[in-house]
């Protein structure tokens, strides 16, 4: 995760994102309408696997490839830890770097974590209605502030190390929780992807506590942006948690295209609002999966849909899941806006190279 963490900022946030530009802007072909409608319907008749594929496969390695434990603490190391808990405002514990090697596996030490070369600094984060239960419950290695970029945490059940998980959050990691509609445990926190200049891509990962297991039960968009004139289009999207049983998550979006047919650097462009709106989506516990599976009848929203907000090569996407809004927008023959979409099909074509 750290490696991937690390490609993908200095990816969004060291170099201009050019998700949609020519290689040289000056080079723009402009097509004629009747092309622009063939490269349209072309699209919009593709099949999206591949797109889908490719776009969940990161989120998806991360959220399933955490590290599953099975580490029980003896009952002397158990209580020297609830010990130094209780001991200890609960963002400010200190425990001897010996002990924590000897309790954590797969401990990495960093000089971050590693404290006048003698103490660890650790975070406790309890998931019990009574936090001296000390049956499901986390500990953060380092701080959680923001002075530590990325975080591992270890879960536990009881006296049982079930997981540990590593968090690249960037700006501070915070474990949440609640209770599912069948009472158990689900905690979440929110991973960062991405960050730069009008740039970021945080994503939510759920899991639920099963006994002595921790399964990973749901991604989902916390919130991504991405603004002129890092792409042909600027988009936004962000969720919040307004149900908990159900588990149901509000997102508000917009989709903005703008006018001219050649890309300039400029935190200026003339723009219109393709998509503005917001939508709740319900999620329930499968029973055969065991994980969150999204409810979208009745909703604004699809899986392709939210996937075209990804910062990724997902242009193609977005046209294909937003095919009929298009066809629709452009039919109603408003000026503007047919040009705005006109214009992004001219910029999308030459990006893609294609001779639809």
């Amino acid at each position: 995760m750290k490696t991937t963490a690390l490609f993908i900022i200095l990816l969004f946030g060291l170099t201009a994102y050019t998700q949609g530009q020519s290689e040289n802007p000056t080079e723009t072909i402009s097509y004629s309408e009747s092309e622009l409608i063939a490269f349209l319907d072309s699209i919009g008749q593709l099949n999206p696997d591949a797109w889908i594929k490719e776009l969940t496969f990161e989120v998806d390695s991360v959220l399933y490839n955490q590290t599953t434990l099975n580490h029980e603490l003896t009952e002397s190391d158990f209580e020297k830890l609830k010990k130094a808990i209780k001991a200890y405002a609960r963002d400010e514990i200190m425990i001897d770097i010996d002990f924590a090697k000897r309790i954590f596996p797969k401990l990495e030490v960093t000089e971050f974590v590693e404290y006048n070369s003698k103490k660890v600094p650790i975070e406790f984060y309890s998931f019990d209605e009574n936090e001296e239960d000390f049956k499901e419950f986390a500990i953060i290695i380092g701080y959680a502030d923001g002075l530590c970029w990325n975080n591992d945490v270890y879960f536990f059940y009881n006296k049982k190390i079930i997981a540990k998980h590593s968090i690249f959050h960037r700006y501070g990691l915070e474990l949440e929780h609640f209770k599912d509609e069948n009472n158990k445990t689900v905690i979440f926190y929110r991973v960062n992807y991405g960050s730069g200049s009008g740039i970021w891509w945080h994503q939510y990962n759920f899991y639920q506590y099963n006994k002595d297991q921790l399964i990973p039960i749901l991604t989902e968009i916390q919130n991504i942006n991405l603004q002129f004139p890092w792409s042909i289009r600027a988009y936004w999207i962000e969720s919040e948690i307004v149900n908990t049983k159900p588990l149901q998550l509000k997102f508000v979006y917009s989709n903005q295209f703008y006018d001219g047919y050649e890309i300039k650097v400029s935190w200026d462009f003339p723009t219109i609002d393709f998509i503005n709106d917001s939508t709740i989506v319900t999620y329930r516990i499968d029973a055969e999966s065991g994980k969150f599976i999204p409810a979208f009848n009745g909703t604004k929203l699809n899986k392709n849909k939210l996937l075209s907000y990804f910062l990724a090569d997902n242009e193609s996407l977005f046209v294909n899941a937003h095919y009929d809004l298009f066809k629709s927008k452009l039919n109603e023959n408003e000026t503007v806006m047919r040009e705005a979409i006109l214009n992004y099909l001219n910029n999308l074509k030459n990006t893609l190279k294609t001779d639809n």
